[in-house]
């Protein structure tokens, strides 16, 4: 395996880790890995009446920066246009259906939930 496929496994990985420690604090897992041509959301949960879109972020080391880093202002734009794609397909009206876009950064064997991001 070469280290591309490494570092995709161990982020799949992170995301099952994270998906398992969200389900603990009591949110209710909906889906994973949505793909549309603006981008991709990594986990999609739903916390009480909020559909939460969780976006996964992992370093193993900070040599190129923190995970939170990772989550630069185009890429927030991509999720913000995924999830309301996702929220279309799934006829989930926006105005209407509390929602918000959620931050997971790993860092090692450290992790952060940055709510609201």
């Amino acid at each position: 395996m070469n280290n591309t496929q490494n570092a995709y496994h161990r982020g799949l990985a992170v995301e099952q880790k994270v998906k398992a420690y969200l389900i603990a604090q009591g949110l209710v897992f909906k889906d994973e890995n949505f793909r549309a041509k603006c981008g991709e959301i990594d986990l999609v949960m739903k916390d009480q009446d909020t559909w939460v879109f969780v976006e996964v972020k992992y370093r193993a080391r900070p040599t190129h920066g923190s995970a939170a880093d990772m989550l630069t202002s185009s890429k927030r734009d991509k999720l913000t246009k995924t999830m309301y794609v996702y929220m279309a397909k799934h006829y989930l009206n926006p105005s209407i259906i509390d929602h918000r876009i959620d931050l997971f950064a790993v860092d090692g064997n450290r992790a952060r939930w940055h709510k609201h991001v």
